[in-house]
């Protein structure tokens, strides 16, 4: 059985009922609506992938694929990092705490991806 044999929830199906007067579990339907919202973004962001990944087998044409690792943490690595980043208002100790890594390891991949200048590198070591 598959996600498609299920019509899909919307904010009314998750809401309390109107005449719940028993403020005993009025967290407890928050806190089921908030746990749906997130398994319906993590269930959007996995399908994605899924469907990138369908079509980019699809157009390969006999072709070997590339490591699937590599090719999906490149192609969200950089999206991710920018946007923590603009989020952060380009402070990279807020971008990495946003990210769950640390200061040094967000510095690494800024570095990777080309979204940050090697300052403070002697000209001695470059040439």
């Amino acid at each position: 059985m598959s996600s498609d044999d299920f019509a899909p929830l919307d904010d009314s199906d998750l809401a309390a009922p109107e005449d719940s007067a028993d403020e005993r579990f009025s967290g407890t339907y928050a806190g089921r609506e908030r746990q749906a919202h997130e398994r319906t973004i993590d269930d959007d962001i996995e399908s994605v992938v899924i469907r990138q990944l369908d079509e980019y087998f699809a157009h390969l044409d006999g072709r070997a694929p590339h490591p699937l690792y590599d090719l999906v943490v490149h192609a969200v690595e950089r999206p991710l990092i920018e946007y923590a980043m603009s989020m952060s208002r380009r402070n990279q100790c807020a971008a990495a705490q946003l990210l769950g890594i640390n200061r040094n390891t967000l510095r690494k991949k800024l570095l990777e991806h080309g979204m940050l200048s090697a300052r403070g590198r002697s000209k001695q070591k470059e040439k």
